[in-house]
Parts: C-alpha cells; sequence; structure tokens
C-alpha cells in the first residue's frame, strides 16, 4: 500500500495482508462479519491462552488472584503502555471504555450549574451517564451539534468551541465516534479546552489498534479506550489513563480494599473478577504485530476507504466524511438509500433481514433523521463481503 494515491486507494481495495486470515478467528465463514467494531473479535491462539489463564486461576487461585496479581497485572500493563504510550502507573485496566467514562464522571465533584459538553456523535451508553450525573448533582448535560457529512476537522473544533462556556468543567468527546467512524481531531479539542482551564475526557472507544496512540503526549486529562475492539484481546479489556495531576481524585466504580493508595492499588483490585482478559493483552497485541501493526492500520484504513467510495457509488449517498480519507480510521459509515426506509419499520428490522435474508452482520443506525450503515474493516475482510452488502441493500431498497 505505500505509494498508492488516494484515488488508487478510493478505486481500489488493498491487497490482504495473507492468506486466510479469518481461519484464525472463530467467526462464522458463512456470515459477511462487518462489525468488528461493536465487540471485536479475539484470535484461536488467544482464547486458547486465556484458557490456560482460567485453568491456573482455578487450580491455584489465592496464589494468583492474591499473592501474585500486581505482578501479572504489572507484567501486562508494562505491554499495553508501550503501546499506547503511556506509563504503567498512570492507568488502570477496566472492562470497556464505558466503564471509563464512568470512572470519571462518577468521581467529579459537580455543583450545581457547571456544565458537561458533549456532542451529539457520543456514544449513547456515555450520554446516558452524563444525562445521570445532570440529574444526581444539579450540573448542566450541553450537547454540541456536529455535522454528518463533515467537511473538516475545523468545523468539529468550531461546534465545539461555540458550546463552552465559563461554567463548563469538562469536555467529554470521541477519539472517533462510534455510530458515525468519524475521527474527532482530539490534539485541537484538548488544546481549545486547555488554554481555557477545561478539563478532557476522551473516550478512546475504538482508537486503540485502528489509530498509532501517544496517549500521555495528547494531553488529556482522561483517556479511556477499548482493548477488546481493535486490539482483539477477549471480552473485557480495556484502560483507564488519568493524567497525573488528576489520578487522586479518580477512583473505580466498586471502592474496594485499597481506597486512597494510588491509582495503579485501587484499579489493580475491583472485587473478585475474571482478569484473565487483562492478562492476555500482550498476547493480542504480539498476535497482530505479526503482520506489523502499521501494515494492519494501512491495510484498515485503506479497505475503509475503499468501502466508502464504493458504496457511495453503488447508493448513489453522499461520503460523511472527506474523500481522502482523512477522518476515518478502520471504519466507515454512510447513509442508506431513502428506499430503505420507504420499506421497513425500522433500522433494527432492516438489520435482521440484512442478517437473516442474507448472512451480512451490519450495523443499521438512525442519526440526524437519517438510517445509516456503518462497515467495519478488520484484516480478515475480503472486499467481497462490502460488495456483497452494496447488492443486498439495493435489492431490500427498491
Amino acid at each position: 500500500m505505500p505509494g498508492r494515491t488516494i484515488l488508487e486507494t478510493a478505486l481500489n481495495p488493498p491487497e490482504p495482508l495473507g492468506p486466510d486470515l479469518l481461519s484464525h478467528w472463530l467467526l462464522d465463514p458463512d456470515i459477511a462479519f462487518l462489525n468488528h467494531g461493536c465487540f471485536g473479535a479475539t484470535p484461536r491462539t488467544v482464547l486458547e491462552v486465556q484458557i490456560a489463564w482460567r485453568r491456573r486461576i482455578e487450580r491455584r487461585p489465592v496464589e494468583v488472584l492474591d499473592r501474585r496479581r500486581d505482578a501479572l497485572l504489572a507484567e501486562a500493563k508494562a505491554a499495553v503502555g508501550e503501546f499506547i504510550g503511556a506509563a504503567a502507573v498512570d492507568f488502570g485496566f477496566v472492562t470497556n471504555a464505558t466503564g471509563g467514562v464512568n470512572a470519571v464522571l462518577r468521581s467529579l465533584r459537580l455543583d450545581a450549574g457547571d456544565e458537561l459538553v458533549m456532542t451529539d456523535h457520543v456514544y449513547n451508553a456515555c450520554r446516558q451517564t452524563i444525562r445521570f450525573i445532570e440529574r444526581e448533582s444539579g450540573a448542566k448535560a450541553i450537547e454540541a451539534e456536529v455535522p454528518l457529512p463533515v467537511e473538516g476537522p475545523d468545523e468539529i473544533v468550531a461546534c465545539i468551541a461555540g458550546a463552552l462556556s465559563d461554567r463548563t468543567r469538562l469536555v467529554l468527546v470521541d477519539h472517533i465516534a462510534s455510530s458515525t467512524a468519524v475521527i474527532f481531531p482530539v490534539r485541537q479539542i484538548i488544546d481549545l479546552c486547555g488554554d481555557r482551564g477545561i478539563d478532557v475526557l476522551i473516550d478512546g472507544a475504538h482508537a486503540p489498534g485502528m489509530v498509532e496512540l501517544d496517549v500521555a503526549g495528547l494531553g488529556a486529562a482522561y483517556y479511556t479506550g477499548n482493548l477488546h475492539k481493535w486490539v482483539c484481546a477477549p471480552k473485557g479489556a480495556a484502560f483507564l489513563w488519568v493524567r497525573p495531576d488528576r489520578q487522586a481524585g479518580i477512583h473505580p466504580n466498586t471502592i474496594s480494599h485499597f481506597l486512597d493508595e494510588g491509582l495503579s492499588s485501587e484499579f489493580n483490585w475491583q472485587g473478585t473478577r475474571d482478569i484473565t482478559a487483562w492478562l492476555c493483552v500482550p498476547d493480542s497485541i504480539d498476535f497482530m504485530r505479526q503482520f506489523g501493526w502499521n501494515n494492519v492500520r494501512r491495510h484498515n484504513h485503506a479497505m475503509a476507504v475503499w468501502a466508502q467510495s464504493m458504496l457511495s457509488r453503488r447508493w448513489a449517498v453522499p461520503a460523511s466524511t472527506p474523500s481522502d480519507g482523512s477522518m476515518l480510521g478502520s471504519m466507515a459509515t454512510l447513509p442508506l438509500p431513502a428506499g430503505v426506509r420507504h420499506r421497513f419499520a425500522d433500522p433494527d428490522t432492516f438489520q435482521s433481514r440484512l442478517y437473516d435474508q442474507h448472512r451480512i452482520e451490519v450495523p443499521i443506525i438512525e442519526f440526524k433523521e437519517r438510517w445509516w450503515v456503518r462497515v467495519s474493516c478488520q484484516v480478515y475482510n475480503e472486499p467481497g463481503q462490502y460488495e456483497r452488502l452494496g447488492e443486498a441493500v439495493m435489492e431490500l431498497s427498491t
């Protein structure tokens, strides 16, 4: 892919990184699985490592979960920290990015009238968390509207700037929006808010493994990301990074024995739980590294740019981000042809028809009074699966 022009990337899918890559996963080969972004998918070899860890825990539960827990988690965190650009002492494991967002928001001490800013691209679970905090604290939720299609990063920054006030305490922003797949200009947003003394919480649910990360270098107050999505770790692997000057006030959602003993200690023990997903993250990083992480990111990005262009032409709908792919990672969201909405009662019904009749797993999203489809691109996906989606949507829209 190095040397491909923007036009070549848009008109031609990338070459595969190896033969029969789907065989490394347990995914049903009869289904066009275009929804890796939902829960991720874990390679067979990593699942075998997880099974081995579970057997080890069941054989000696106290030794592993009590006496050796911190040392084992320290090894896993060292590998994760190197991968995401963060010191191991500055982050803790959580089960998902929503849990990381909750840990931050529910740790804040807010007064009535304080404002929490998000955008309308926010993941709905995080929106609901802010609504809960609003109800409990008297703080006010502000939702900035960001258009879709989006013309460029400056448009997003301007929308967020317009929502800030002297009462803004925190801005919650996606690194890569879940429903719309737009990469947000997080560094510009952090700089904008930093100039006004406003903390930023980045929901990086999709970022690890999709884009190269330097979490500490971004300068946000808080950053949370999933490791079970694009890093392909087992379900329930995620992290919450907190800037050192903000760590004293942040606690896990489950308060346990090590309250106020530091971020690492508190997050290392959140009560009895299965920690094997966390222990397997280094194996997931190594599994994907066999293809070369830069190659993985380039391949998946090129597939997303091509899929957006191909489906946009096939359905005669506008692309939702610039055609050069500058605001895409490994996913793309496109509006569906108008005929789909005329024929189906709701998005779930249409999604079920795609799955039941065409064996295509892909999310259908209602956003800004339109229906959209979000395609994910992982190394095991093939161009024919997106072409299959293109044909199925045309068949079901007429």
